[in-house]
């Protein structure tokens, strides 16, 4: 008997929590590479079912994983992403103002080429503690916004 109710989930599916607008990016890419999601996974080191899951919306790559995608698949973050967008001209106190990189892409470009230039043993501590900062920085200017 026909229904107005949408179909139910099977029993045992998870929610979509990832973002169909970057998974159908990841495969449009792939795609004009002339790649199958399963030679994207072992390009990546990720398993296939992880690589489906998130070119179909059901899950997010990690940063770490990001970072991964992007190489592989020739993009920048910013393009990945779907974020170009101008970056403000950056002062600290105390300091003279400084040019900032024009674009998100060139910011992720030498924080990426700075990450890169420490070993390896550390770069993962130090992308970590990067984070941290700019987090803390983001919760420090939203509040000054706020008063």
């Amino acid at each position: 008997m026909p229904s107005d109710s949408p179909e139910p989930r099977a029993t045992g599916s998870s929610p979509r929590t990832g973002d169909l607008a970057l998974g159908k990016r990841i495969a449009a890419r792939r795609e004009e590479l002339g790649m199958s999601r399963k030679e994207l996974a072992e390009a990546t080191d990720l398993s296939y079912p992880y690589v489906a899951q998130i070119e179909t919306g059901y899950r997010l790559p990690s940063a770490k994983h990001q970072v991964t995608l992007s190489r592989v698949l020739g993009m920048s973050l910013d393009d990945l992403f779907d974020t170009a967008e101008s970056l403000p001209t950056m002062r600290s106190a105390g300091s003279p103002a400084r040019t900032a990189p024009t674009s998100l892409d060139e910011a992720i470009d030498g924080a990426v080429h700075a990450l890169e230039s420490l070993p390896s043993s550390v770069r993962m501590e130090a992308l970590n503690k990067v984070q941290t900062r700019v987090m803390q920085g983001v919760v420090e200017d939203r509040s000054r916004t706020q008063r």
